[in-house]
């Protein structure tokens, strides 16, 4: 696991008193009101009743309200994560676990990559938990969304009461979500010098795997944002893999070009031409895989037409990490 290191040469936005991650400058963007919103959620069929609340604080304060938040989730929990997506068909990736994590567990990870996932302004993170069914989660203008049962609600106040917040009728202004363009800009926040340097998408990658997330996606449609379905769309994948040779372990990495229906068949198609070689082995390990539109394919691809009858593999190749 290669460290990573922030930038020391950003100067952090300020909007008054009020102070944002280093990875967010703002664009003309009004102060919010630092405070709470709570509504009732009623439940239906996949949920029960809840209280959601959303608090907005200064940067400095986000960090020790969100470990008092977090101990209030139970002894396992469902580990999830939102980022902005290089998918052609959608703008956010959204992971999340397959089987509970030890709360401890969770923690400890957090810990160790809070620093990124609290100042990077394109990730949000958090945890999921079934019994009592409830959520913390700090988006990417690291805003704190957490949903708990009815009879949480007191405790929840009671936490953001000790780190001075009350509920108030709006945190960021209603007019910030009827602009046409954005009102902040996400810059980079890590320090990318050399290839030792890891970017999010390592990071992303290492939470994945720490966390046992998986995209959350149907294997078996290729959809849209909107829920249309698209056919077969191009992809391109990238595919950690390990020598064969025990004797002289490396790994290397998958890069390959095709065209599927879905996740799953793209999965299936890479990992049958893995087993057509025997020098590297697939243990599972997808560091990503993206739809990519027709206008961005490579200069390699530019004889591919545009609809494609079958799905076929059109490059893959495995290269040494």
């Amino acid at each position: 696991m290669r460290s990573f290191f922030l930038r020391t040469d950003l100067e952090r936005h300020r909007i008054g008193r009020f102070q944002l991650p280093l990875g967010l400058e703002p664009v003309d963007l009004p102060a919010p009101s630092e405070g709470y919103t709570v509504e009732f959620v009623e439940g239906d069929d996949n949920a029960p009743d809840t209280y959601r609340f959303y608090a907005v604080t200064s940067f400095e304060k986000v960090s020790l309200l969100l470990e008092d938040l977090f101990e209030a989730l139970p002894d396992e929990v469902f580990p999830l994560v939102e980022v902005g997506s290089k998918d052609a068909f959608r703008t956010m990736d959204v992971f999340s676990a397959r089987e509970p994590v030890p709360f401890d567990d969770f923690m400890e990870d957090w810990r160790h990559y809070r620093q990124v996932l609290l100042e990077d302004g394109s990730i949000g993170a958090g945890a999921q938990a079934d019994e009592p069914y409830m959520e913390v989660f700090v988006d990417s203008w690291k805003g704190i969304e957490v949903q708990v049962p009815p009879d949480m609600r007191e405790d929840i106040e009671r936490i953001l009461g000790r780190h001075g917040l009350e509920e108030v009728a709006h945190t960021w202004p209603p007019e910030v979500d009827e602009r046409a363009e954005p009102p902040l800009n996400v810059r980079e926040i890590l320090v990318l010098e050399d290839e030792e340097c890891p970017d999010i998408d390592e990071i992303l990658f290492q939470l994945r795997e720490a966390w046992g997330m998986e995209l959350d996606a149907d294997p078996e449609d290729n959809l849209d944002e909107a829920g249309r379905r698209l056919g077969r769309t191009l992809w391109h994948v990238v595919a950690v893999v390990e020598s064969a040779d025990e004797d002289h372990p490396r790994a290397g990495y998958v890069l390959a070009w095709l065209t599927a229906s879905g996740i799953g068949e793209m999965q299936r198609m890479i990992e049958s031409r893995i087993e057509l070689q025997d020098e590297w082995r697939f243990q599972g390990q997808w560091y990503s895989m993206d739809r990519v539109a027709y206008d961005e394919r490579p200069d390699s691809l530019a004889s591919l037409a545009p609809r494609r009858a079958h799905s076929e593999i059109h490059e893959f190749r495995i290269e040494p990490a």
